[in-house]
């Protein structure tokens, strides 16, 4: 588990940093797109750079954020050569467009001069070279969400896809199965993008916890039916009250929670 470890590690730097750039006045959805840039830029996690790398050896990366108060959702979905997609996605919340694909993605990248970033590692290439589908990390997609002092919600996630699959395939990241919020409940979800957005996981338990169900009874009716299915997949999740979950099939979700009042709780694994 030293791999799950190192995540929970990382984790908790980046949180730590996006409590205090929340602290001294950041907008909460820049502060989401702070603790994506971190993420991403870090090779232990499957976004950005050392992405999992699809069948024909590229790394195509999506992600999308959600401004809860305007419930305005906007993402890039397969793009290549650009290792923060999550700034893209904060773009695209003040355009009229705002989920953009190739080449519409790449060419906002270089108008807003993004650098041209080849975000395949040597591990990744090494593993695409032994056509080996099979893929055992600790960390896949990575997600933030933000609750503020006065309830105002903020999520976010990011994502190098599941590896080995057909080139240009869509992951749920971008799509309101993957990342969902509202001014009731905040969720971004990770795992087999297809069954996540089977369930559609994420707008499906922020529209249980806008129906009158607690958020914790809400994860828990997902988790049961998720078990049910034999789903491979997680989520974190928070409503505008404060209470949160997690919540995963997988043998393994890395994820911190930090607050003003409850301070820090990190978890590796177990269901």
């Amino acid at each position: 588990m030293t791999k799950v470890a190192d995540a929970t590690a990382a984790l908790r730097r980046i949180a730590a940093r996006g409590m205090g750039l929340l602290r001294s006045g950041t907008a909460p959805l820049d502060v989401v797109v702070e603790c994506l840039k971190d993420l991403e830029v870090d090779e232990r996690f499957n976004a950005g750079r050392g992405a999992s790398l699809q069948a024909d050896g590229q790394a195509r990366l999506t992600a999308a954020l959600m401004d809860g108060p305007r419930l305005s959702f906007s993402g890039v979905i397969s793009i290549s050569y650009v290792l923060h997609p999550s700034v893209l996605a904060r773009h695209l919340q003040e355009q009229s467009s705002r989920v953009l694909t190739s080449p519409g993605a790449e060419i906002l990248a270089r108008e807003l001069g993004l650098p041209v970033a080849d975000n395949v590692t040597p591990e990744r290439l090494k593993r695409w070279y032994k056509k080996s589908a099979k893929e055992d990390d600790a960390c896949d997609t990575v997600g933030c969400l933000v609750r503020t002092a006065d309830g105002k919600l903020y999520a976010g996630t990011s994502t190098g896809g599941r590896g080995f699959e057909t080139p240009g395939r869509v992951s749920d990241s971008c799509t309101v199965a993957g990342t969902y919020c509202s001014t009731f409940a905040a969720v971004s979800a990770t795992g087999t993008g297809e069954q996540i957005v089977d369930d559609a996981v994420a707008a499906r338990l922020e529209t249980r916890r806008r129906d009158g169900m607690s958020l914790e009874s809400a994860s828990r009716r997902c988790f049961a039916e998720a078990k049910d299915l034999k789903r491979r997949y997680g989520w974190i999740a928070v409503d505008c009250d404060g209470s949160w979950t997690a919540a995963h099939t997988t043998p393994a979700m890395t994820y911190v929670v930090l607050g003003d009042h409850e301070g820090e709780v990190a978890a590796s694994r177990g269901h």
